[in-house]
This record gives structure tokens, C-alpha cells and sequence, in this order.
């Protein structure tokens, strides 16, 4: 299959845009990142010298899932909040669609605090509670998410006090009614809840137990889930049991850990809410500035995250019919993406079905 790139070149090698777009911004010719649905170019906007993120989609990656590409567009167009990637300009051709976003260069969530020589406790719960602040807007606009993860949270720029933002919306959901229960199964191994491997439908609190997941890792450096293939990981987090072990644990904070437990309240009905979340007390009075680098980065480094791709969708089949070896789940897993650093190709999840048609309690 031809590079996106490959589809949109003139004659001297450069890339075809819609004369409006190119008439309105200065297209850099370094690639930020690339996947097999998306391309990421650093744009200028001729008018004010502001710099954004161009994101290129080719419709024809899309064939059969085009109802990934409407989502991303439907819920851009909609949202507007300082912790979310924001959508300033839009272009379509026959061929592809053009999205000007915020231009977020200060990396990812985990490998960004790699680099650092202190993250604390309560650095932790200043970044959980921007991201929670996006997601209890995204569902207050019934929009639910579905793959948040650390490769889709981006800080906006490298300052140490940088914002951080949420990204990618092509695996979310807008709810028609506020009860619409969802049953299809997405969204990245290690990140997803419960609920949607067991296929019994989901809704918003999927987001919630994502956040327990990324809460969890960003305090000990390590997944609360893990197995050896992703049949085993699959079936820890259908066991659901974690634990808080204290010779990692030990400098954590009892809150912090009431936190996360209520996050990953393996009953849905039990997790808390976005907004619930937001009023924790671990959140508005988190103190402890104990220093969790030393500890956490060799887990970090060890486990890589679940950086690995593979389909979910396949994944659950497979369990269901108890093949759960290794090497059977890499058989059908997305195409390796590399790493964007201005704006998000998510290339390591599975892709809902059109048919996800959400169905009313």
C-alpha cells in the first residue's frame, strides 16, 4: 500500500493540497507522524504566524470504516476545552480530509516524564485532574472517548507547567440518548475496562477505568494488569484484581489509592463519574511532593507500557474460542505507527465497526 504522502504528490515531489489551504497556510515539509490513516505536518496560518498541527486523512484508508472519520470530525467540530486537542480549521477534498488542530510538541504523557528528574504525588494529581476536567466535558457533551491511554494525552508545549491534552477521538462515541449502552469492543489492551471484553455493553464509565489504569501507572511506573501474551492479559483484567505492593506503593498516599480504587471499580455502576472524580479529595488536596522518579522509571522502561499493538476485536474472538497464545494474537494486529510529536495517529487500536449502533437501556 502506498505512503499516504505517495497519493498527494505533484510532479516535483511535493504535496497536493486544496489551493484554499495552501492559500491560508505555509505547509512545513517535516512530517510530525505517520500511520497508515493519517500523516501529521506542522502548518503556519500565513494570517497570524500561529503554528498548528495539519492532520491528512486519505478517505480511501477509511473504505469500510468510514464511520471513524465522520466520528473524529462530528466530535471536533463540537468540543472546545483547554485539556481536549482543538479543531481550527477544516478542509475536504474528493481524496482526503484536512484537519487544523492545536499543535501539541511537548510529547507524550509517560515518555515525557521519563525525562524528568522529579515527579511527585501531587505533580500526578495536577495531570489527572486536567485530563478528568476533559473527560467530564467530553461526557457532559455525551461524547465518550474509548481509548484513552497515555500516547493520547500530549503536552502542549515542554515548559514544566505545560497543559496536557487529550487527543485522537477516532474510536469515540457520540451518545444519541444519555442511557445508550455501546457493544462493540475497542480500545487498546491495558487500557480497556472490563465491560467490553466480556462484550456485556459499555458506556462513559470505560473512560473512568482508563483513568484508573493511567493513575495507576503514573504513581508506581507499572500496569495494574499484566500478562506474559495478551490472551493473559486479557484475562487479568476480566479477573479485575490488582494490588498495591508496598515496596513500591509504600511512599503512595492512602487517597491516592482510594482513588484509584474507585476508578477501578470493577462494577460500572460502582466507578465513579467524571465529575464525581473531580470533587476526590486526593485530587484538591494531594501534599505529598515525595519524589517518585527512582522508582517508577525502571518500571517504566521495563514494561514499555503496553506500547505493543494488537487488535481487541480479534483479541476478544480469540479468547472466546480460548486461544489465548501470543503468538496467534500478533496475527491480526494494526500497523506499528511511528511517534507523533505535534499531533495524534492512533494506529495501535482497533477500530470500532460501523455497526456499533448504540442500544437504550
Amino acid at each position: 500500500m502506498l505512503k499516504l504522502l505517495d497519493a498527494f504528490r505533484k510532479d516535483d515531489g511535493t504535496p497536493k493540497f486544496p489551493s484554499e489551504l495552501e492559500k491560508n497556510y505555509r505547509i512545513s515539509k517535516i512530517v510530525l507522524g505517520r500511520g497508515s490513516f493519517a500523516t501529521v505536518k506542522e502548518c503556519t496560518d500565513k494570517r497570524t504566524g500561529k503554528k498548528y498541527a495539519l492532520k491528512i486523512m486519505e478517505k480511501k484508508a477509511f473504505r469500510g470504516k468510514e464511520q471513524l472519520l465522520t466520528t473524529e470530525v462530528d466530535v471536533l467540530r463540537q468540543v472546545k476545552h483547554p485539556n481536549i486537542i482543538s479543531l481550527h480549521d477544516l478542509y475536504e477534498t474528493k481524496d482526503a480530509i484536512y484537519f487544523i488542530t492545536d499543535l501539541a510538541k511537548g510529547g507524550e504523557l509517560f515518555e515525557e516524564l521519563l525525562l524528568r528528574n522529579y515527579f511527585s504525588e501531587k505533580d500526578a494529581a495536577n495531570l489527572i485532574r486536567q485530563i478528568l476536567d476533559g473527560v467530564a466535558y467530553l461526557h457532559d457533551l455525551e461524547i465518550v472517548h474509548r481509548d484513552l491511554k497515555p500516547e493520547n494525552l500530549l503536552f502542549r508545549d515542554k515548559s514544566i507547567d505545560s497543559n496536557i491534552m487529550i487527543t485522537d477521538f477516532g474510536l469515540s462515541k457520540i451518545l444519541r440518548h444519555r442511557n445508550d449502552i455501546l457493544t462493540t469492543a475497542c480500545g487498546t489492551p491495558g487500557y480497556v475496562a472490563p465491560e467490553v471484553l466480556l462484550q456485556v455493553g459499555h458506556g462513559k464509565p470505560v473512560d473512568l477505568w482508563s483513568m484508573g489504569v493511567i493513575t495507576y501507572a503514573l504513581l508506581s511506573g507499572r500496569p495494574p494488569f499484566y500478562g506474559e501474551t495478551q490472551g493473559e492479559l486479557f484475562d487479568a483484567i476480566i479477573d479485575g484484581s490488582y494490588d498495591f505492593d508496598d515496596s513500591i506503593w509504600s511512599d503512595v498516599s492512602k487517597e491516592a489509592k482510594d482513588f484509584i480504587a474507585k476508578l477501578l471499580a470493577y462494577d460500572p455502576i460502582k466507578r465513579m463519574t467524571a465529575r464525581k472524580a473531580l470533587l476526590h479529595p486526593w485530587l484538591s488536596g494531594a501534599t505529598n511532593d515525595v519524589n517518585l522518579i527512582s522508582a517508577t522509571r525502571p518500571n517504566f522502561s521495563a514494561r514499555a507500557m503496553f506500547r505493543k499493538a494488537v487488535n481487541v476485536v480479534q483479541g476478544v474472538n480469540r479468547l472466546q474460542k480460548g486461544v489465548n497464545s501470543n503468538e496467534d494474537m500478533e496475527g491480526g494486529k494494526a500497523d506499528e505507527r511511528e511517534e507523533s510529536k505535534g499531533s495524534v495517529v492512533t494506529e495501535e487500536s482497533i477500530e470500532a465497526r460501523d455497526d456499533d449502533t448504540p442500544a437504550k437501556k
